[in-house]
């Protein structure tokens, strides 16, 4: 049948050039001259989604961003729309958000009014720039911008680093107005507490977590703590106290790292990180009231600490109530590296659910490098890595594991895109399918890619919508036109929708609600 439908595409000039993902080779997402990287993604609610990242191709790393549907297909233009032109010579980190409706917001170091501030964009589903509000007190030193949705009253806030403090402001969706009069200011003490991560609280009362790296001097333990913020501006996860919660205190993290976390609705809020000494992985639940569920300092990835475990990537999942933790391992001082998996139940206490070792993705090899690994999760869970044989030659893999740990593929691991230089690579989850974004190329000449992996472990395969006739990844006229032209025929797989043995009004309805 697909290949009937595919022919019948090709005789009206659509299908094959619709079709973004491909078994052959990954797509590339965003290019140009000079560098494209550090892409940033979040799913749409018809199954594709937005992302944003730096382009360079005209000097400067100026933010891009673009929307695509579920074959991966751009809808803002071939390279999409341009969100700020800076003049930046380098890059930091910056964040974006979809929000209600299929909007994106991106927070972002902005130099366009002068001085280095922070900006926070909304872009329409169509891509038109709605609003821009620049913040952040000109001379200062602003870094790691932030951005959210609250769902219950669809308010958008920001974080950033100032100086040795953390800031949050709340936004009129619709304007972009700040509704704070000044920004909530978030400082544990005289210590440095730096902005790490923003996401919407875990309750229906509404409001957002932050989450700060806390240090004392330069060279003090780096610890992690967790505020509770109201819709209102009040900081404190109980009233009449604005005491953090403790994520962990003992031991640090490494200079420069600002972990992220993840809030899950009825459940609290997922950390997960890496120690400096030793270099061990580690996850932590708190609670919606902030009470820590994994012990004072978090649970472990593995009871054992003779290897390197850094760089962890999670991915919780409320519904089937697990976390899961994907990190690479490296014997030290030595080139043997692995790849390895856990799990925790998020209303657990932290007990290792894969073992003590947890799971073995990519079992001991001598490697140049394994890194930049990526979690997508749902009745198990899909892994994503990269495995270096050499300097530049980085080829990337996946694996999906079923919630008990053992394989869900017999081929095991899958070749998702061949040998070349990769870097920051993140990921987004579909129905049936996890998309995996990374920035591709030598750097001074790198572009944004991507694929899509089946839960199957098909690579590639482009989803089937209820209406998308064609298989191009859109609902359109050219699949209206598919059923008008068969209207009252029988035995017509194509243009049967609901296959009832008739082309009919059944089938027009299924392809109007599904109108993209």
């Amino acid at each position: 049948m697909k290949t009937k439908v595919v022919i019948g595409a090709c005789l009206v000039c659509v299908a094959a050039a619709c079709l973004a993902w491909t078994p052959s080779s990954s797509t590339t997402l965003g290019g140009g001259a000079n560098d494209q990287v550090q892409a940033k993604m979040s799913g749409t609610t018809d199954g594709g989604f937005c992302m944003s990242w730096f382009d360079n191709a005209t000097g400067g790393y100026d933010v891009r961003a673009n929307r695509f549907n579920a074959s991966g297909m751009p809808m803002w233009g071939a390279n999409g729309v341009l969100v700020a032109d800076r003049s930046f010579s380098s890059t930091v980190d910056y964040s974006s958000w979809v929000v209600s409706g299929n909007q994106f917001a991106v927070a972002y170091n902005d130099d366009r009014l002068g001085g280095d501030r922070i900006s926070f964009s909304l872009l329409s589903d169509a891509g038109a720039i709605l609003w821009t509000t620049t913040l952040g007190t000109a001379g200062a030193s602003v870094a790691n911008p932030k951005v959210c949705q609250d769902p219950f009253d669809g308010s958008i806030y920001g974080s950033w680093l100032e100086n040795s403090a953390s800031k949050v402001q709340k936004f009129d969706v619709t304007t972009g107005a700040a509704i704070w009069s000044t920004p909530v200011t978030i400082q544990d003490g005289t210590a440095q507490t730096w902005n790490a991560d923003l996401w919407p609280a875990a309750d229906a009362t509404g409001g957002v977590m932050l989450s700060c790296v806390r240090q004392v001097g330069f060279t003090g333990a780096k610890t992690i703590k967790a505020w509770r913020i109201s819709p209102t501006g009040v900081v404190g996860w109980t009233a009449g106290s604005t005491a953090p919660s403790v994520v962990f205190s003992t031991g640090s993290l490494q200079f420069g790292n600002y972990p992220n976390c993840q809030s899950v609705y009825g459940v609290g809020y997922v950390f997960c990180w890496y120690t400096s000494g030793p270099l061990q992985s580690y996850v932590q639940v708190l609670n919606t009231a902030g009470v820590a569920q994994f012990g004072a300092n978090g649970a472990a990835v593995t009871s054992s600490t003779t290897l390197n475990r850094v760089s962890p990537t999670f991915a919780a999942d409320g519904p089937t109530n697990r976390v899961y933790v994907v990190w690479p391992e490296q014997v030290p001082n030595t080139s043997t590296y692995s790849v390895a998996a856990q799990s925790f139940a998020l209303n657990g206490t932290g007990t290792r659910l894969w073992g003590e070792s947890g799971a073995s993705l990519l079992p001991p090899t001598t490697l140049y490098s394994a890194d930049f690994t990526a979690v997508r999760c749902g009745g198990g869970a899909t892994f994503a890595w990269q495995s270096s044989a050499a300097s530049g030659q980085a080829s990337l893999y996946a694996r999906r594991l079923n919630d008990d740990g053992s394989n869900a593929w017999s081929s095991g691991a899958v070749l998702v895109d061949g040998a070349s230089s990769k870097s920051k690579m993140v990921s987004y989850r579909q129905s049936a399918a996890t998309v995996v974004v990374w920035s591709d190329g030598a750097t001074g000449s790198a572009d944004i890619k991507g694929q899509r992996i089946g839960n199957d472990g098909s690579v590639g395969a482009n989803p089937t919508l209820p209406g998308d006739v064609n298989e191009d990844g859109f609902i359109n006229g050219t699949d209206l036109a598919f059923v008008l032209a068969g209207w009252g025929t029988t035995d017509n797989p194509v243009a049967d929708i609901n296959r009832d043995g008739i082309v009919s009004g059944i089938d027009l309805a299924i392809v109007l609600s599904g109108w993209s």
